[in-house]
């Protein structure tokens, strides 16, 4: 459970250093776009409850597919192919961008604990 939480931090503080930046507030704009159309869709068309028809789009659009709920209809089916193609590249894009500003935080933070302990060592 730390372990979770610590995760979660840095995911958080990620994507707090990422607002800053136009290109991820597009990666998130478009995400969230993404998963509340996929949320809609299937809540009204395949009669999920919104938190399901939210979980099964993720898991779509992350690509686990863990099977537990699948499209019963035509149109559902139709949406859900046109979803991936459309959903997985935004997706990674934006987990992308959040690993990137993880790593970048993590680095500054190393750095910065480095030249504390070692004020004369500093490269230029």
């Amino acid at each position: 459970m730390v372990s979770f939480l610590l995760t979660l931090r840095r995911m958080l503080k990620a994507v707090k250093t990422g607002l800053k930046e136009p290109e991820f507030r597009v990666l998130l704009t478009l995400t969230a776009i993404t998963l509340l159309s996929g949320t809609i869709f299937y809540s009204m068309v395949e009669g999920l409850r919104p938190l399901d028809a939210l979980y099964f789009s993720v898991v779509t659009l992350t690509t686990v597919g863990y099977g537990d709920f699948t499209p019963q209809t035509d149109f559902g089916k139709i949406f859900t192919i046109i979803y991936m193609f459309a959903g997985i590249g935004i997706i990674v894009g934006f987990v992308t961008k959040v690993f990137e500003y993880s790593q970048k935080n993590r680095l500054e933070k190393s750095r910065a604990r480095h030249e504390k302990k070692h004020p004369d060592d500093h490269v230029d």
